[in-house]
């Protein structure tokens, strides 16, 4: 488990924000002795910010953790006794401070209320990383309620709490996202040199770095698209709305805007539950999706390539069933060889 998870929920915990779920994650990351480090940070960042203002005795620190997890503690845990002894390095004012926002209970006099935008500005610092391998989705939460929904070789990247003027995200592979609308503060996803800019809406981002073109289509609402990194050293914008796709190709550092019918922008909605739809695609661009999705290797013979195809299949399906239904579609026939798969082919149909 990476270490910004610990941090993320350990934030949510201390602001009262947490689900129950995440409850009992925090306890069960607490009780791991590789997250020590992460949490001594964690602690000791808590105690630079607040000035140590809390002295307590000496033994104050382990009795309120041990409290801590008696109370929380899931099924299958460690004793607790193992993990006080590895908690030695625990400064005593600095377990006080944090475990006092933890568990009021023990220590009603603290007024945590007084310390959240300390705590704001120390999460801030903090990102956050979510990553799917092939033929894996996720779905994720932002600290502002927006949903995410990762599709496979995808990685996400954002602040443990949104500050300032903008939430900014990073993503790199493929997401749809519901963004919670907040007109004061515009939703930002910067993808290579692209950055799409919304306010509230649906929408989906193909962003794969080992592809030539970066696609987003939108479902509802509007956003706007800038390529930050213009050779000509402008800033060059587009905007699109519903039903409506633009795609950025890396090669001519120019965005193309196209018109897609009112089912081809929908079928994106079903992406978030793991299946992909295609509507007269070329075969190329198809093949190259299923080797992000699935971690495989394609070749398309050129004379096929640009075949239009119709099709339709699930992230738990297996490469090589799917591969081999777009091979009969198009003509051709399927090969496997070593760790390639090979679709051949003269003609489209």
């Amino acid at each position: 488990m990476p270490s910004p998870r610990l941090a993320y929920l350990f934030h949510k915990y201390i602001n009262k924000e947490y689900t129950p779920m995440e409850k009992e994650e925090l306890m069960r990351l607490i009780e791991q002795e590789e997250n020590d480090e992460v949490l001594k940070s964690l602690i000791d960042g808590m105690v630079i910010e607040t000035h140590g203002e809390m002295e307590l005795p000496a033994e104050s620190g382990e009795i309120i953790l041990q409290s801590i997890l008696e109370k929380e503690r899931a099924p299958g845990i460690i004793p607790i006794a193992r993990k006080i002894n590895r908690l030695r390095w625990v400064s005593i004012a600095a377990a006080s401070v944090i475990m006092a926002g933890m568990l009021t209970t023990y220590l009603v006099s603290y007024r945590f209320d007084e310390k959240k935008e300390v705590v704001s500005q120390t999460a801030n610092l903090l990102t956050m990383q979510v990553n799917t391998g092939t033929a894996q989705r996720k779905t994720v939460q932002l600290p502002d309620g927006t949903q995410v929904w990762l599709s496979p070789s995808t990685l996400l990247e954002y602040p443990a709490a949104f500050e300032g003027d903008t939430r900014e995200v990073t993503l790199s592979g493929e997401a749809f996202f519901e963004v919670a609308h907040d007109s004061i503060h515009p939703f930002l996803i910067r993808s290579d040199n692209i950055q799409t800019k919304v306010l509230g809406t649906s929408f989906n981002i193909q962003a794969y770095h080992n592809q030539k073109k970066i696609a987003v289509m939108v479902v509802t609402g509007r956003v706007k698209i800038s390529n930050l990194g213009s050779v000509q050293n402008k800033m060059e914008n587009i905007e699109i709305s519903a039903n409506q796709k633009a795609v950025f190709d890396k090669n001519t550092d120019r965005f193309i805007k196209e018109e897609t019918d009112t089912i081809e922008a929908p079928n994106m909605l079903k992406r978030k539950e793991g299946e992909f739809v295609y509507k007269n695609e070329p075969l190329l661009k198809i093949a190259e999706d299923i080797e992000e999705y699935f971690g495989v290797k394609i070749k398309v013979a050129d004379e096929i390539r640009n075949c239009e195809v119709v099709a339709s299949f699930n992230v738990t399906d297996k490469p090589e069933d799917v591969l081999e239904v777009i091979a009969i579609t198009v003509n051709g026939k399927l090969a496997r060889k070593d760790q390639q798969y090979t679709i051949e082919g003269k003609i489209c149909l």
